[in-house]
């Protein structure tokens, strides 16, 4: 039968050869001008629309990189990643650029390092309105802009919503006790996410941007995700959580078509410590842990599928590379880096924390990390060889002279990149102090809503390194837990004894402030709560918390100065009004009570139009 075919398709070719070998003479010569008819018909024909140049920015918080399974050795945690990993290129060597929440998310979306977009911790310093946003970037072409987060640090208060038509942040609560009122489960995210994406202009390009906040402690999974694996690790049953999550988002997005137009670039803002180099959590130090983020490309025809780079890359690079898939250009000369273009590979990057310096007045962290080795300078420089030493446990600082010498020289540039202007003073917002008490019940500390001047780069600062007081920064998060639970007697001990250990340590003045207070011992708080003031380390609410106390010892003048500071700072805030009118009135000054009286009803009529 086979052959019966072959012979038979044979016979036909033949019988075509013929056919075509007795073609006319006319024909043949009008054959040339035919085959010329389909492309001038084509090009009068209307061009078939190019796809859309979408981008989809998925930020994972807190999040350690091996915790992906494609970058090992943890396996089971988050199969839709590595399956998605498949067509990425993935960045072996990507850097955080502070371990902490919003700073990390202002460098991705700026391309700018902190010296220069001026966001050094997570809450009152705000990005500057001067700050130009990818998001910024793309609503001017006519993109579509949206951002769905998890938490509240990534409010909108703070700045980062410059440029998306939607910002949809959790719910401001009236009240934090817990870090609860922080943050949304990722299903409520994605959910969001799909919704904003089913209503959208699909004839528009669009700019996504979607944060999963679930990694970020206290480990609090859904049921599903405590049992197995992770009964014993619930970290990695929040990692596990936020990747069925993600993979929701992505498998929706290849079922409707919109994935083969849409680059996606899927990266952690910061890692997690579990006890290397004494560190919990994250926001001190700038060791491998919190800072070596899992970073993923996917570009729409999957080009460079499974490609890995080596070569050292920031998350500001988020910044030129979402840029570039949105056909936005970006003049050159900055810091970051556009990832669809080889990275060179000398290139190096930044990292800081400032945390030591604006909460416990410890001296300041900043570093540069290249294919060379990592450099921390401080008051006890560090230098590790990266590709011998992962772990970072030989110091080489003290023999490494020519590395430490280039690595200064880098960290001598980024110190003199011009800041941008520092957002204005923000005037009071009600919904301002539910947000700062939940980021603080986060762990965080506060600090003082005006801007100071910190120290550059190259500074060596007067307090001692951070890295000699990671037992104590533990300790301070243990009593901001105490405090959360309301357990003030035993928060109030700790604090006690670091402050015995460093009497300056603002963190530790202000919790113990409120520690007392909130036991009925307004007039003990006085000493902590001045000494907070006085060293210009403490906000708006501590000098409210002073006033309170210098009210209880009867001292009520000194405390109306109190709170006209503190209303300097938040002229609208209703609460400092109520405080300042009982003060006015314990005084017999009942013009004055009455003129705060009426400037609070006007600021209430204000904020209800």
């Amino acid at each position: 039968m086979g052959r019966t075919n072959r012979r038979g398709e044979r016979r036909r070719r033949s019988r075509r050869g013929r056919e075509n070998a007795a073609l006319p003479p006319l024909f043949c010569l009008l054959l040339p001008l035919l085959l010329l008819l389909p492309p001038l018909f084509a090009a009068c024909a209307p061009r078939a629309r190019r796809p859309a140049r979408s981008a989809l920015l998925v930020t994972l918080d807190t999040t350690r990189v091996e915790a992906i399974g494609c970058y090992g050795p943890y396996r089971g945690a988050t199969p839709a990643l590595d399956r998605f990993a498949r067509s990425c290129v993935r960045f072996a060597a990507a850097y955080a650029v502070v371990p902490l929440t919003l700073p990390s998310h202002a460098s991705m979306l700026t391309g700018l390092y902190p010296p220069a977009h001026g966001v050094r911790a997570n809450g009152p310093w705000p990005l500057s309105p001067a700050a130009e946003t990818l998001a910024e970037l793309a609503l001017r072409r006519g993109h579509q802009t949206a951002a769905v987060v998890g938490s509240v640090v990534l409010d909108e208060t703070f700045g980062l919503a410059q440029g998306f038509a939607h910002y949809d942040a959790p719910a401001r609560p009236a009240h934090a006790t817990s870090s609860h009122a922080a943050e949304r489960p990722a299903d409520a995210v994605v959910d969001r996410a799909l919704a904003w994406l089913a209503g959208r202009d699909r004839d528009r390009p669009f700019f996504l941007w979607v944060h999963l906040f679930d990694p970020h402690a206290p480990y609090l999974p859904p049921p599903a995700f405590r049992t197995g694996p992770f009964a014993e690790n619930p970290y990695f049953g929040e990692v596990a959580f936020a990747d069925r999550e993600l993979g929701r988002l992505l498998a929706a997005l290849e079922d409707d078509g919109t994935l083969a137009e849409t680059t996606v670039l899927v990266v952690a803002d910061h890692g997690e410590a579990f006890g290397e180099h004494g560190e919990s959590t994250h926001g001190l130090l700038c060791y491998e842990p919190t800072m070596h983020v899992p970073m993923l490309l996917r570009l729409p025809d999957e080009s460079r599928a499974g490609e890995v780079v080596t070569e050292t890359v920031s998350v500001a690079d988020a910044f030129p590379t979402l840029a570039a898939a949105l056909g936005i250009p970006v003049p050159e000369g900055g810091e970051a880096r556009d990832l669809h273009l080889p990275v060179p590979p000398g290139r190096g990057v930044y990292v800081e924390s400032y945390t030591g310096c604006i909460s416990h007045g410890w001296a300041p962290l900043a570093g540069w990390i290249d294919a060379g080795g990592k450099y921390l300078h401080g008051p006890e420089p560090e230098f590790y060889s990266l590709a011998s030493d992962p772990r970072e446990e030989r110091n080489l600082a003290g023999t490494a002279a020519a590395d430490v010498t280039h690595h200064l020289a880098a960290l001598g540039r980024i110190a003199a990149l011009p800041p941008l202007p520092p957002a204005p003073a923000a005037e009071s917002d009600p919904r301002r102090d539910a947000l700062l008490a939940g980021i603080r019940a986060l762990g965080y500390a506060a600090t003082p809503d005006v801007p100071r001047e910190l120290p550059s780069p190259l500074a060596i600062g007067p307090g001692p390194a951070p890295a000699r007081r990671v037992e104590v920064h533990g300790r301070l998060l243990v009593a901001q837990e105490l405090v959360n639970a309301g357990r003030w007697p035993e928060a109030e001990r700790i604090l006690r004894e670091v402050l015995a250990a460093e009497p300056g340590n603002s963190f530790a003045l202000d919790r113990l402030g409120i520690a007392l207070i909130e036991q009925g011992r307004a007039v003990e708080a006085i000493a902590p709560l001045a000494r907070l003031v006085a060293e210009g380390a403490g906000d708006e609410h501590a000098e409210v918390n002073l006033a309170l106390s210098l009210a209880a010892a009867g001292r009520t003048a000194e405390a109306i100065a109190h709170v006209q500071r503190a209303l300097a700072l938040r002229p609208n805030e209703p609460y400092f009004l109520d405080v300042l009118i009982d003060l006015f009135q314990r005084t017999g000054r009942s013009a004055e009570a009455e003129r705060a009286r009426a400037l609070r009803e006007e600021r209430r009529r204000a904020g209800e139009r």
